[in-house]
């Protein structure tokens, strides 16, 4: 699943359409400005990372020049990655060359339609598994201009629990017992507590990526609510969910912890499911609960973002934080971790769900599990 904090392949057209600021002058004539973006997952199999090239030219149209692929893309890079040491001399440990320009369109990601060309929609794949012994360093060299860009991010482990923590998943009483937010009566301000923990592996000795102590910088949670409508007097039965988003939080004692109020929970309810039909009642299945985790930079990115605004009232048509070196480039190389399972609704919670005023017309009659 691919969320908020993880932006799609598609948010590079971001960059590319939003790629002139102070730094370059509108009026000039054209000139290449490269824009890297990449996420690394280490449950990924593939590793994508998108380097293309913002155009810019004062003598022909942006909307001609988007449709033509040349405008977007280099004739010719070279790509690579290497593994820098985290734990012992900070070294360049070993270099990853196969790194191959592939079109996304047959890697089973096709690009959205629109005013830009939708094909060719190159992107760097590489399929080395990610150690967190190491940091990974991409490195883009132009033949063309003779400019190399880099950039550099350490790894997210979530596929081991002992590391990346999701209690509500990963403790039986806890997720046995399930999500709990009733309340009674309706107004009291009771919370419940959801949220995960990171320890960076000490396996190899004290983890230091340029001054941090783990790679884990800012938290997003989501409650997926699952139903099903079923149909009065049939058999009929029809699956739903939909998402309740706690939003982002940043780490606090090595822990990333989201208090809920009581009632938003019930709000949430309310408008996932929405009221019913007439002939529908509702059966709450378990929920899902999704927990992601990226790199500081992506949350330095996302903050100055949203400070500096978008569209008419953005401060700066570029987004004016990069964590890409180089002269003429910019973008987001990052890192990012996801944990998800399934967790029940606890019983007293939905009895309450069953019986609560604010919910009479969203009909939930009990679980289907």
């Amino acid at each position: 699943m691919k969320k908020l904090i993880f932006l799609s392949l598609a948010v590079v057209a971001l960059f590319v359409m939003n790629s002139c600021s102070t730094k370059f002058n509108v009026a000039a004539p054209y000139k290449n400005i490269t824009v890297i973006y990449g996420f690394l997952d280490q449950a990924d199999t593939a590793h994508y990372i998108r380097v293309q090239k913002a155009f810019l030219d004062n003598n022909k149209s942006a909307i001609t020049m988007a449709q033509t692929p040349d405008s977007s893309f280099y004739a010719s890079l070279r790509v690579k990655i290497e593994r820098i040491n985290l734990y012992t001399t900070g070294g360049v440990h070993d270099t990853i060359l196969n790194v191959k320009r592939v079109d996304l369109n047959l890697e089973g990601y096709p690009k959205e339609t629109g005013a830009f060309f939708n094909a060719p929609n190159y992107a760097y794949k590489f399929t080395d598994n990610l150690d967190p012994r190491y940091s990974y360093r991409i490195v883009v060299y132009n033949p063309a201009t003779g400019e190399t860009d880099s950039a550099e991010a350490p790894v997210i482990v979530d596929t081991d629990p002992t590391v990346f923590n999701v209690p509500y998943l990963d403790e039986f009483p806890l997720n046995h017992a399930g999500l709990a937010f009733v309340h009674t009566p309706v107004n009291t301000n009771n919370t419940i507590d959801i949220g995960c923990l990171y320890f960076a592996p000490t396996t190899y000795g004290t983890y230091n990526f340029y001054g941090q102590t783990s790679p884990a910088g800012v938290c997003q949670m989501v409650v997926r609510f699952n139903w099903v409508d079923s149909v009065a007097g049939s058999t009929t039965r029809t699956s739903h969910s939909g998402d309740y988003n706690l939003g982002f939080t940043t780490v606090k004692g090595g822990a990333f912890n989201f208090t809920i109020n009581n009632v938003d929970m019930y709000t949430a309810v309310r408008s996932t499911l929405g009221p019913a039909q007439a002939n529908v009642y509702r059966l709450m299945d378990r929920c899902t609960l999704f927990a992601y985790l990226a790199t500081p930079d992506y949350y330095t990115y996302e903050q100055i973002q949203a400070n500096q605004g978008t569209g008419l009232t953005g401060n700066e048509i570029e987004p004016i934080y990069t964590n890409i070196k180089g002269a003429n480039v910019l973008g987001l190389f990052a890192s990012k971790g996801t944990r998800f399972g399934s967790i029940p609704i606890e019983d007293e919670t939905l009895d309450s769900l069953v019986v609560s005023s604010r919910l009479t017309d969203i009909k939930i009659r009990g679980k289907a599990y």
